[in-house]
Formats: structure tokens, sequence, C-alpha cells
């Protein structure tokens, strides 16, 4: 039976930013995927990076040390 939990996603407005995340996320090994962008949140370029909870202050210290923009970093109830 599936079931949900929460993860943290990050949505972002260009594609470009959203495969930068992807590229540092592995360099840095930040546990996570590129998923399309869940329906309860909004982007514009339907990308995202999902990632456990616990990784939120990882992703958005790589992040803003690597100048990749992000649109929103918010925990979103999703099927495993």
């Amino acid at each position: 039976m599936r079931e949900s939990r929460e993860f943290l996603v990050i949505t972002f407005s260009e594609t470009s930013d959203a495969m930068a995340a992807e590229k540092l996320f592995q360099e840095m090994q930040v546990p996570g995927r590129i998923i399309p962008i869940p329906r309860q949140l909004s982007a514009g370029c339907g990308l995202s990076w999902k990632t456990e909870l616990s990784e939120r202050e990882r992703a958005e210290s790589a992040l803003q040390g690597a100048g990749i923009r992000w649109h929103e970093m918010e925990p979103v109830k999703l099927w495993v």
C-alpha cells in the first residue's frame, strides 16, 4: 500500500536553474532528484528538486553559495 510523507520540494522559475541545482546537489551529494512540480506548488519551468526535510539548510546554503535562484522551498506531502 502506498503512503504519503513530507519531503522538501524546491521549485525554480527557469529550467537552467533547475539543471544547475541538480548538478550542484549531485556534486555535493545532497540526496534527492528532479521531479515535476507537485500540484500543491507552482513555478515557471515545471521542474523541482525533491529531498529530505532535513536537507533544507544544506540545500539553501548551497544554492545561495552558487548563485542559483529558486522560486519556492516548501515541505510537501508526496506519495512514496
